[in-house]
């Protein structure tokens, strides 16, 4: 392994590490933004587990009768699981866990949703 490669495993798992104090941040300090995000996300979860497994994996994942990731407290979960992905950010550190799964939200033209008046 050369030594581009391993900084580039490096940053990659700062980065994934930031990810959760920055959701919890922007949860507690800027509502209005992720409300507004969360607004113009579209899709669906496609339940591909990767949000679970972002930094290391949650206690609360497992694989239900059908093999799909499910959540043991999916009824009671954080802002940060039941937002996530608050915004194209958090889809970006998904991929770095699973790039060749492609998730069910997004933003931008395609994605975004419009409020006609």
């Amino acid at each position: 392994m050369n030594v581009s490669t391993i900084m580039l495993r490096i940053r990659n798992k700062l980065r994934l590490l930031w990810g959760t104090p920055r959701r919890f941040l922007l949860n507690l300090f800027r509502p209005g933004y992720v409300r507004e995000s969360l607004a113009q996300r579209s899709g669906e979860c496609l339940r591909c587990g990767a949000c679970c497994r972002l930094v290391v994996k949650c206690i609360f994942c497992f694989k239900d009768k059908a093999g799909l990731p499910a959540c043991r407290s999916y009824n009671f979960r954080n802002a940060n699981c039941s937002k996530f992905p608050f915004d194209s950010r958090d889809i970006a550190d998904r991929d770095l866990i699973a790039p060749h799964s492609p998730c069910g939200y997004s933003w931008g033209r395609k994605g975004k949703k419009t409020n006609k008046s």
